[in-house]
């Protein structure tokens, strides 16, 4: 058999049962997103989600997922190992940067031939530079996996881990692979599929060329678009027809209001539509009818660029920053263009240091990085006065996203990769160093002391007067942990009865006679014993006054 362990199920951040008002990063509909695909395109055997309850399953597919997505997902509690044999070949998969979390799991369950596999988004926080330096002592090996979605970002983690290992002697040097690999996005099945009721909505004329940007609006941690209004507004100076919309998420920054006086001020407002928080159906309406994308990134938050993706999965050529991960979407002149961008000079005095606190100097950065004006102006006149470039473009754009993000070939890609690794991994040289012995401090060692006594394996068991109530009402679930979803109240009365039945006998006893050859794992038996204790009907006095 061959499975995927995926450490968290995440829900759909745009769906409207779960939005609530909420912020929507590109990370969490990356998670979200991921999850789909590799349920629908990825060919393992079984998908491995721990903690996973029928209340889970059902909201899972209230958010989007489909019904045979959903039965793929097979449930493991969180406090134990997944149904897998030594023979299995293991993937341990997080949507986000915390492989050293994944390379504990894989020490608990022993399955040091599974390798780890995680992704990193934005990469611009000392965070990610002190999560690599915690890897270093993870346990992490060759076979483990670190994907990043573009050249620059990946060019950044290495300038990290460089950095880290001149700190750090040889057997420390940071261990996992990295591999590029971009962020998968959907493809719509056809591009115009709306009936052109967005020109009805602003009552534009059927012809009109709309310009769209879409993204997080903030001026600070995503993107300036100050200057796209200028460009805007030089080009309707010069009497071009064009429309341009401005959507996306505005939960946080509230930043439709500064847009709308700009636009007032540049005189372009009445050719200006800024679409705060749209929906999901919202969404796809305006990349279906919108003429071409434009996105003046200018900060290094952003690490590859999810919507530019998306759009020219529309069919969209796009006009965008020569930023990070957008230039290894867009290829100048082919299916968009690329507008230059510069640093100021006081960038040499800044330091990772600086954002330790607060964003304060980033975003500082941000506000002083020049995307080029002029250029974008005339790109954006180039697309709006030639309806066959943009087509052509679109055509071109639609095709790249296809072989390249498209979540089919993305899956199909994280296999590939997987299947090196599983190799690799199976060879005693990919065994995990010294340093991840440091999963295996017990917690009794680290925590011993915190209480009054340990419940020793030769303690005796007698159930109490409440045990032999709760005997008479089993469906009493009060002492039930809502994550216990592979125990059942039969467990904790079968347990109950033993004890009833030979009162006296010890853990020990206990333990092994009722997990020995059967369902019920002895880990098991040990917390459902403790959980019999916790609430008083078990005890280790014979004479108790509750009996």
């Amino acid at each position: 058999m061959k499975a995927l362990y995926i450490d968290q199920v995440a829900g759909n951040p745009e769906s409207p049962h779960t939005k609530n008002g909420q912020t929507i990063k590109g990370a969490g509909v990356f998670e979200w997103n991921l999850l789909s695909a590799l349920l629908e395109h990825g060919t393992y055997d079984a998908y491995f989600a721990p903690g996973l309850t029928e209340e889970k399953r059902q909201a899972l597919a209230q958010e989007g997922l489909s019904a045979d997505s959903v039965r793929r997902l097979v449930p493991v509690p969180l406090w134990g190992p997944p149904p897998i044999k030594t023979e299995d070949k293991v993937v341990l998969l997080t949507a986000g940067r915390f492989l050293n979390a994944l390379a504990g799991i894989r020490q608990k369950l022993k399955q040091f031939n599974a390798p780890v596999c995680g992704f990193v988004h934005s990469i611009n926080s000392p965070r990610i530079a002190f999560a690599l330096l915690q890897q270093c002592f993870a346990g992490l090996s060759g076979a483990d996996l670190l994907l990043c979605s573009s050249r620059a970002g990946m060019k950044t983690i290495d300038t990290y881990i460089n950095e880290i290992n001149g700190f750090l002697p040889l057997e420390l040097h940071y261990p996992a692979r990295r591999a590029l690999v971009p962020l998968g996005v959907k493809l719509p099945s056809t591009k115009q599929t709306t009936g052109g009721t967005l020109r009805q909505k602003f009552s534009l004329e059927t012809d009109a060329c709309i310009a769209l940007y879409f993204g997080r609006l903030s001026q600070t941690s995503k993107c300036d678009l100050g200057p796209l209004l200028v460009a805007f507004s030089q080009l309707l100076r010069k009497g071009k027809s064009l429309y341009l919309i401005i959507a996306g998420d505005d939960t946080q920054a509230k930043e439709a209001p500064r847009l709308q006086a700009l636009a007032r001020e540049l005189d372009c407002n009445e050719s200006l539509m800024v679409w705060a928080n749209p929906s999901a159906e919202d969404k796809h309406l305006l990349y279906s009818e919108a003429d071409f994308f434009v996105s003046p990134s200018d900060n290094i938050q952003e690490t590859f660029g999810l919507t530019v993706a998306e759009a020219m999965a529309y069919g969209l050529p796009a006009v965008v920053s020569d930023w990070n991960g957008y230039r290894d979407l867009v290829k100048d002149g082919q299916n968009g263009f690329l507008i230059p961008t510069a640093f100021p000079s006081t960038v040499e005095s800044l330091r990772l240091c600086d954002c330790t606190m607060s964003m304060l100097e980033e975003d500082l950065l941000a506000q002083s990085t020049t995307v080029d004006v002029l250029a974008l102006s005339e790109r954006m006149e180039q697309l709006a006065e030639n309806p066959e470039l943009r087509a052509h473009m679109g055509k071109t754009a639609r095709q790249f996203v296809e072989d390249t993000c498209s979540w089919r070939a993305v899956v199909r890609r994280y296999e590939e990769i997987w299947e090196e690794s599983l190799h690799f991994a199976s060879s005693p040289a990919s065994r995990p160093r010294k340093s991840g012995q440091l999963f295996d401090i017990s917690l009794e060692k680290c925590f011993g002391h915190y209480a009054t006594v340990k419940r020793g394996a030769e303690q005796r068991c007698f159930i109490t007067r409440e045990g032999r109530e709760w005997l008479k009402q089993p469906g009493r679930l009060y002492f039930l942990c809502r994550l216990s979803t592979a125990l059942n109240p039969q467990e904790f009365t079968h347990i109950l009865r033993h004890i009833a039945d030979c009162p006296g006998f010890s853990i020990k006893e206990i333990v092994a006679s009722l997990s020995n050859g059967a369902a019920l794992t002895a880990a098991n038996a040990h917390w459902i014993l403790a959980r019999l204790f916790k609430y008083g009907l078990v005890t280790d006095q014979q004479d108790s006054p509750k009996t």
